[in-house]
This record gives structure tokens, sequence and C-alpha cells, in this order.
């Protein structure tokens, strides 16, 4: 269904390559079918499967991924489920939670670890609220919440005590004791205790409560993980296209969290939603995205764009492309070219994209013949500056 005029969906493609800066990118796109490019002059075919189309920003906007658990019987026993596929199941088939007794759900599964140390922030919320669509459906089940920390934030605090006083038992357990989760055991038999099939008999938990001092057995007819946020597996491979920064979580890095949240440091790329941390609502994400269009529109709305006056100058004469100054330059606005000198030699030198360099004078500090310098902070200038300061 076409949504509007000026958008345009290109599903199941594969970003082969990405340049230029703002106002003027370029995106390589590689399709298994033919696309029905618009008219226009921002669109065009090279080749037989793939398609460039040239534009002014980008926005990115990748979302995240709930983690694959391996922990507590998951993909072992169908029982397990993690809170998405319990919601799921709450929507399609409520009758199955007419004929259970008890149901377990595990905070913080994969997240607050040593690999993922963050708190995903959404996992508390979704698990009060599918716990109260279960007493609603059935008000006699009792429904277990095994936490570390219940972070139910902002105007998610009053579900969290509607829960309680729906019936809702939430259990505080310690990291360096996490619960455990068994298939159960099946009748003794000549005093020897059988293992069971995990289809005829409940899951057993069994957790150490930090106020009693003492372990708690709770057998489950079903286990629900709240499991973290993690990024996209590809957003590496867009970060490295992109050449922007990611944390060391893996998501994408804002260029200031209070002067720029929605925009990188190079200019004409912005983000939004879980591609920039996994701790947001859907509110959240809204707002988020409504801050990245406006911030783009700014860049579009501009015939021309005014670049800094304060930026890197390269000395063609002292330059022999050494391409000491390329791979520092934190804004990638350096490359190497190779040019054809007056007596016919192939040479090489770099090349700056004004566009691109922000002045930070990386460059400078790293050429060993004085090629390349900031405008306005060449070395003889500050020198001066210097020694003016110093009273010589």
């Amino acid at each position: 269904t076409l949504i509007h005029p000026n958008i345009h969906t290109f599903l199941e493609v594969e970003i082969v390559s990405f340049e230029g800066s703002v106002g003027k990118f370029k995106t390589t796109l590689k399709s298994p079918s033919d696309l029905h490019l618009p008219a226009g002059e921002s669109f065009a075919k090279n080749g037989t499967s793939t398609y460039i189309i040239s534009h002014g920003v980008v926005i990115v906007a990748t979302g995240a991924r709930p983690y694959q658990p391996t922990e507590y019987l998951y993909g072992q026993d169908k029982r397990v489920l993690t809170q998405l596929e319990l919601e799921e199941s709450l929507h399609h088939q409520p009758a199955v939670i007419r004929d259970m007794r008890s149901i377990v759900m595990i905070q913080c599964v994969g997240s607050r670890t040593a690999e993922r140390p963050y708190c995903s922030r959404l996992c508390c919320g979704q698990a009060v609220k599918n716990a109260m669509e279960i007493k609603k459906i059935n008000p006699e089940c009792e429904v277990y919440v095994l936490y570390r920390d219940i972070r139910t934030y902002g105007f998610m605090e009053q579900y969290y005590r509607q829960a309680r006083e729906a019936g809702v038992l939430f259990l505080r357990y310690e990291a360096e004791r996490p619960p455990q989760v068994g298939a159960g055991l099946a009748p003794a038999r000549d005093g020897q205790p059988q293992v069971g099939q995990p289809q005829g008999l409940p899951l057993q938990v069994t957790m150490h409560d930090a106020m009693l001092d003492s372990d708690i057995l709770i057998e489950a007819d079903r286990v629900v993980l709240s499991v973290a946020t993690v990024p996209q597996a590809d957003a590496g491979e867009i970060a490295q296209l992109l050449k922007v920064p990611r944390t060391q979580d893996g998501f994408f890095q804002e260029a200031h969290l209070k002067l720029r949240p929605v925009d990188f440091a190079n200019d004409g790329i912005f983000l939004c939603g879980m591609a920039h941390y996994p701790k947001k609502a859907l509110t959240e994400s809204a707002m988020q995205a409504i801050a990245a269009a406006g911030r783009a529109a700014t860049v579009l709305a501009n015939r021309t764009i005014e670049i800094e006056p304060s930026i890197s100058h390269v000395v063609e004469a002292k330059c022999d492309g050494c391409a000491y100054c390329v791979d520092p330059c934190p804004f990638k606005a350096i490359t190497l070219i190779e040019y054809t000198n007056e007596a016919g030699q192939i040479k090489k030198r770099v090349q700056v994209d004004e566009t691109m360099c922000k002045g930070c004078g990386t460059c400078q500090a790293t050429c060993p013949k004085g090629a390349i310098f900031v405008w306005h902070f060449k070395l003889d200038q500050l020198r001066a500056m210097t020694m003016a300061a110093l009273g010589k």
C-alpha cells in the first residue's frame, strides 16, 4: 500500500556501499529482484542488481532485538518462554492460561552481567503487564516474579502497585545466587527418584530468598524469561559503512548526550529508537523519531550549506602521499588519491572533504612534512601566540 508518494520502501535489499557527505550522500543497494524505482534524479540503476540512491541525509533507525537465551532450559523445554512469546500466547491462545496453576517469571536474563552490564529497563514493565493480563484471564493462577531490582519507572509504577494488589508475588534474588530451573522428578520407584518427562510434570524453580535466608521451591506450569535487549546483528556493519561510532555495548553513540542527542558527529547522519540505546518505551522512540526528522528537515530545507572556516587545507607541493593523516581523522574527511603531475608522473597525495572536516587539527599533528594545516591555526601562528603569551 502506498503510504505517501514521497515514501519508498525497499525490502530484502543489502547496502553495498555508502559514500559522500551531508547533502550529497550516495548509497548503493543490492537486490535479488528488480526494484521499481520512482522517477527522478535521486534513483539510478547500476548493473543488473545494484541501484544507487542519491540523498541529503541519513536516519539510522535499525532498532534492536531480544537476547536469545541459553539458560533456564530455554530451547530444551517448550514450557520455558520469553516475555514476547508469552505475550503472543496471551493474545492468540488465552484459553491455555485458564488451565494453569502457577507461572514463574525470571527477570534480568542476559542483562546486568559481565558481558552485558546495562539494564534493558523495559523488562520489568513488560513482566508486570503480562502478569496482570494472566490474572485477568485466570485469577486463580499464582504468578511469581523473581527479580533483582524492580524498575517500573515513571507512570509504570502504578501498574506495579496494581499487580501486587491483584496477587502477583514479587520475590527478590541476588545476582550471585540466580534461580535454578529443573524439569521435575517422576514419582519414586524402588526408593529412587526418577527423572520425569518435561511434558508430564511441572517445572521446578528453586531460588534463595534473601529476606527469609532460605531456599524456596516453586512448581510452575510455565517459566517466562525477561531477556535483555541487544543490538542488531548487523549493527557493526552499518557503523563501518556510515563511519559512525558505537558504544561499548554495541549500540550507536550520539554526538553529545544533551546538546546533540539525535546527531552523530558526522553531519547529516541522525539516529533514533532502540538503535541508540535499548531502554526505550514506544513513546520515547516516537519522540526521538520526531526529533530526528526535525533535525533532518533543517538540513533538507536549505539550498546551500555553510561550512566551517577553520578546516584543514593541503599544501599540494609538500604532500608526498604518506597517508599518516588518513586513519587518525575522526571524521573520515581525508582520503588518499592519485594524480598526474606536470611531468606526466603518477603521484599520490591526500584530499580533504571540506563538508566533513571539523578542523580538529589531528591531521596537522600527524603530518611529518607540514603538508596539511588548519586555517587560522598554522604552526607559525600557534608559535607566535605562544611566544606572545610568554612575553617573548
